[in-house]
């Protein structure tokens, strides 16, 4: 955002997710979509004016709804995205084919088409393929490539290796599970912030992503 003259500033809208359920941060976000239908989300953080803006009086000029698509086999997603919304994931695909299919929960869930075309372009699905953990990769490696083929115990392995490296420490050939601390994912990607030129041109979704932000005209303030 910098690099197109944009100052921007990202907030957290909803808690951390429950850390005895690691692998329910998807259900996080939907359960907040559910707890904040649009109009409530386009007054309280849209609106502005005498009964608009949050708690803290700030004003925003988009949401970003973030899911990984590496949920689209689990089952609990499968069940749940049938159960809540009637849908049938599609398994499989393309990286294009997978992250549509995380942008049509995401706008099922945020209730769209209940929406002005306004208010849905200040809403930005941002499927992350296959996971944020590819986004880091790109940011760590100098070379070209399609960082969203990466997938499984190949992405494990390359992210850990690139997060132990950046701490100037030696990887280990095999990893069994990714860190997910917060601390040191923190500091990984301050550190390759600089690198957002290889998560552009390696990660398509997030280029499309970042697009979408930076056509977004601010609110006046």
């Amino acid at each position: 955002m910098k690099a197109r003259d944009i100052n921007a500033t990202f907030n957290a809208l909803f808690p951390e997710m429950d850390r005895t359920r690691p692998e329910a941060g998807w259900a996080n976000v939907l359960l907040w979509l559910k707890n904040n239908p649009p109009a409530k989300r386009i007054q309280q953080y849209f609106g502005g004016g005498l009964f608009g803006g949050n708690l803290s009086g700030e004003q925003y000029d988009a949401i970003i709804i973030h899911l990984d698509t590496d949920i689209i086999e689990h089952e609990s997603f499968i069940n749940f995205a049938r159960e809540s919304y009637n849908y049938n994931i599609s398994t499989g695909g393309d990286c294009e084919a997978r992250a549509a299919e995380i942008s049509a929960v995401i706008q099922i869930a945020a209730d769209f088409n209940s929406m002005t075309q306004r208010d849905q372009s200040r809403h930005v699905p941002t499927p992350a393929v296959e996971s944020t953990e590819n986004w880091c990769v790109a940011a760590f490696h100098g070379q070209p490539e399609n960082f969203e083929l990466i997938r499984g115990n190949e992405l494990t392995n390359r992210f850990m290796a690139a997060l132990e490296m950046s701490e100037s420490r030696s990887p280990q050939d095999q990893y069994t599970n990714v860190d997910k601390d917060n601390n040191r994912r923190k500091r990984f990607c301050e550190r390759h912030a600089g690198g957002a030129s290889r998560v552009i041109s390696g990660c398509k979704q997030f280029a499309s992503a970042l697009d979408k932000l930076a056509a977004i005209q601010p609110t006046p303030s």
